[in-house]
């Protein structure tokens, strides 16, 4: 019975020895300590997976869109405030394209829009393009309807030097002489006045019915305008002319005779 509990005793002995060196030895406990921190950390780090942010590969086609579009927008300010100061536009005139650039400033907001929610690169070369032929658009209205208003001007002021001469010839018809080497010209020129009012007011029209986010052929449209100003310009010459051969036709009758 005393051999049997030998064995044992020794194997209590020998891990009581153990432990004791363990104890007393700091690195083999340092060794214990150190493999533990590495398992925990090997499974914290498994434990929390790496977050990974999208990235916008349209982000530089975007930021060129957005200075594109700014630009954009500050052209169409500085039409519109072009407009407010001109001196040649009526109220109406003034009002009309003011309507217009609100219009325009928002068509441009929501080209801005479109390229933020853009998936290709393609979506946002159409935004910006588009932008531009909205800066079109207001110029050509701006242009179309400035020149209209100078050409309607130009045609009151024929009215009224025509009218003038016209009333001279009644008096002098009224004493017995033939005026109508004045009034024939005089005649023409209402009629030629009559047709420039008419292409300034159908070129105005065209220009401010067409669209804030024009598309090309919009644009084309548009251009037809200029056709009706250029019709104007040239009865308002039509018109110059005849007030000068009324005005000579005017002096010859007023020359004393010989």
């Amino acid at each position: 019975m005393t051999r049997l509990i030998r064995p044992a005793a020794a194997g209590v002995a020998f891990l009581l020895t153990c432990g004791a060196l363990g104890a007393g030895n700091p690195a083999f406990a340092a060794s214990g300590k150190t493999h533990t921190k590495a398992v925990h950390n090997h499974s914290a780090t498994h434990s929390r997976p790496a977050s990974h942010k999208p990235v916008d590969k349209l982000a530089g086609v975007r930021k060129g869109a957005g200075k594109a579009l700014a630009a954009s927008v500050a052209r169409v300010k500085r039409i519109a405030a072009a407009e407010a100061a001109s001196s040649v536009l009526s109220a109406d005139d003034k009002s009309a394209l003011a309507a217009a650039t609100a219009a325009d400033l928002t068509a441009l907001a929501a080209d801005a829009d479109a390229v933020t929610a853009a998936t290709s690169a393609k979506a946002v070369q159409a935004a910006t393009k588009a932008g531009l032929r909205t800066v079109q658009g207001a110029q050509l209205q701006y242009q179309v309807v400035t020149v209209a208003a100078k050409a309607e001007a130009a045609a009151a002021s024929l009215t009224t030097d025509a009218a003038a001469m016209n009333d001279h010839a009644a008096a002098m018809a009224a004493e017995g002489t033939d005026v109508s080497s004045v009034t024939t010209p005089l005649a023409d020129l209402a009629t030629q006045v009559g047709a420039a009012e008419a292409s300034a007011t159908s070129a105005r029209d065209a220009a401010l019915a067409m669209p804030a986010a024009p598309s090309v052929a919009d644009l084309r449209a548009a251009k037809a305008a200029h056709e009706d100003l250029d019709a104007a310009e040239l009865a308002l010459e039509a018109a110059k002319q005849d007030l000068a051969d009324a005005t000579a036709a005017m002096t010859a009758l007023q020359a004393p005779a010989p």
